[in-house]
């Protein structure tokens, strides 16, 4: 648990900085961040960038960096998770449609929130609940069991209970929620292997979770894709789209199928909108290791032999 209290003196550390020396740490730990990680994922995410966008070489290092050195803001202002209260939150966070979170909630069948990798998703979950929202937040479980526990017991601290997204408990705490008629957050841009939906994400195979579309359609609950972005002046605004439903016929692999679809091309939209948001160095489709060694022997990236 030494990871757990490290942090936690940590953030008690940044809770006292003024607001200048915040911003000179996080710009030191982007920095870092960029410096220690691996030569395959920079290539990875610069490629892919490429051919995603359709940015020149110049560009796509520039966003892949970006993608990364924007995480030091991100892991400061978690740190600085104390500070937040339901007074003082939406000083920092703006939210843009509103009002259809709001009319879902309104609805009395609970909400699924669909989000991605994208901007401070931390903050995005935290800064829901301070506005009043029960919400569960489901999350991968942490390889290191301190830092685990630290970060579940920031997200409890603004309001939000979590579940893991693997487990027996993880399907009964969801089906409570979203009985209670209460808010999932579910993040659905990363594979999730052969139990997820085959569909095309920026032109290429891909195999996305279908949590939000089916959670949808067994409760017949509203799903709300919503995306946070940093903004230069240490603010941050939420964008929060109309809602989707999961129709609910005979055929229930077109039903969510279909959902999905319309959800892939809302967060590639949103990847194009802001493309440093989105966490390009993730090996999103298991071929970075690959493309970089055909690099390293002279070869083209598409070169299948």
């Amino acid at each position: 648990m030494l990871s757990y209290w490290a942090m936690k003196v940590l953030g008690s550390i940044v809770c006292l900085l003024p607001d200048f020396m915040c911003r000179l740490f996080a710009k030191g730990l982007g920095e870092f961040a960029w410096l220690v990680v691996p030569a395959w994922r920079k290539y990875m995410a610069a490629e892919n960038i490429k051919d995603c966008l359709g940015v020149d070489q110049k560009r796509a290092d520039e966003i892949a960096k970006e993608s990364v050195t924007r995480f030091g803001r991100m892991i400061v202002e978690v740190l600085r998770f104390p500070l937040l209260n339901k007074d003082n939150f939406r000083r920092i966070v703006k939210f843009e449609g509103l009002e259809y979170l709001e009319a879902a909630f309104r609805a009395h069948k609970g909400v699924v929130m669909a989000t991605a990798h994208y901007g401070n998703w931390e903050m995005l979950g935290g800064s829901l609940a301070l506005l009043g929202y029960p919400i569960l937040s489901i999350t991968r479980k942490q390889n290191n069991g301190g830092m685990d526990k630290f970060i579940n017991d920031y997200r409890m601290m603004l309001g939000q209970q979590v579940a893991y997204n693997h487990g027996g408990n993880s399907m009964l705490a969801i089906g409570h929620i979203l009985k209670a008629k209460n808010l999932v957050g579910i993040l659905y841009d990363q594979d999730t292997g052969r139990d997820g939906e085959h569909l095309t994400f920026f032109g290429k195979p891909s195999v996305v979770p279908q949590g939000a579309a089916f959670l949808s359609r067994m409760f017949g609950a509203p799903i709300i894709p919503l995306f946070i972005h940093n903004n230069p002046d240490g603010t941050m605004t939420t964008k929060i789209y109309p809602p989707l439903y999961t129709p609910k016929t005979t055929n229930r692999n077109a039903d969510v199928s279909g959902i999905m679809k319309e959800l892939v091309v809302i967060v590639e939209q949103e990847i194009v909108r802001d493309p440093a948001m989105w966490f390009w160095v993730h090996d999103r489709w298991k071929d970075g290791r690959g493309k970089y060694k055909k690099f390293k022997e002279g070869k083209s990236p598409n070169d299948n032999k």
